[in-house]
């Protein structure tokens, strides 16, 4: 796994909060035009196993919501994504498999040998704990 994929997760505190483990995140690393470079574990099991040899995928291919939003404004995340991410805002992520379900986008900017990039996020929503 990239190093910068490990940098990125959130690490367990010692009282339980934010109780976050790598297999619960799929991390995905972007391009500035939205392509997928990285990803972790989880990340790779919505591409279904095609992280090894990455196709120009954008994220919309996985997050159909974003194909209509700018990802970045300037040199960094679009403030109305961080936005939906501050609020909880439950995305549809579709796997590569085509399963579908609702998960929580993270962001964040990051340096990686001089080039920018973008850090998603997805933690998957347990369906039942939701009011929809």
């Amino acid at each position: 796994m990239n190093p910068l994929v490990s940098e990125i997760l959130v690490k367990n505190d010692s009282k339980g909060r934010a109780k976050t483990h790598e297999s619960e995140y799929a991390v995905l690393i972007l391009s500035e035009d939205g392509l997928i470079c990285d990803c972790n574990e989880a990340g790779a099991n919505l591409l279904a196993g095609l992280h090894k040899n990455l196709p120009k995928l954008h994220i919309s291919s996985l997050l159909p919501k974003l194909a209509k939003i700018e990802l970045l404004k300037g040199e960094r995340t679009n403030p109305y994504l961080r936005f939906l991410s501050r609020i909880g805002h439950h995305f549809e992520v579709v796997s590569m498999s085509g399963a579908r379900f609702a998960g929580k986008l993270f962001f964040s900017d990051v340096e990686d040998c001089g080039l920018h990039r973008l850090i998603v996020m997805i933690q998957p929503v347990c369906q039942e704990n939701t009011l929809h």
